[in-house]
């Protein structure tokens, strides 16, 4: 194929990328509450402090990026760090009654 026939492809937005990453993000932080197995080792872990840096940096670059993103990318998102906020605050209090407990 000749190079004046080839489609040239523009380079990727940042959107694009923070999209990608919010996706990352959001899976280690399922797997730091315990919800996700770790690809890593197959096992559950729950490492809180992990789960709420990435819950943090997840809400970070979506505030940073939601005005760029399509409707409906940008509610999905919103979904998503709600349920990571609750299901974070789900596995603190349990957390704490457990160490009550003791």
């Amino acid at each position: 194929m000749n190079e004046k026939n080839q489609e040239k492809i523009p380079p990727q937005k940042i959107t694009d990328l923070g999209y990608y990453f919010l996706n990352v993000i959001q899976a280690k932080a399922w797997q730091y509450l315990g919800l996700l197995v770790h690809p890593e080792n197959g096992e559950t872990l729950i490492d809180l402090k992990e789960a709420r840096r990435a819950i943090d940096l997840f809400e970070l670059i979506f505030e940073n990026l939601k005005n760029d993103f399509p409707s409906s990318i940008k509610k999905e998102m919103e979904m998503h760090l709600t349920n990571l906020q609750l299901n974070y605050v789900e596995k603190v209090k349990k957390e704490e009654e457990q160490s009550e407990e003791k």
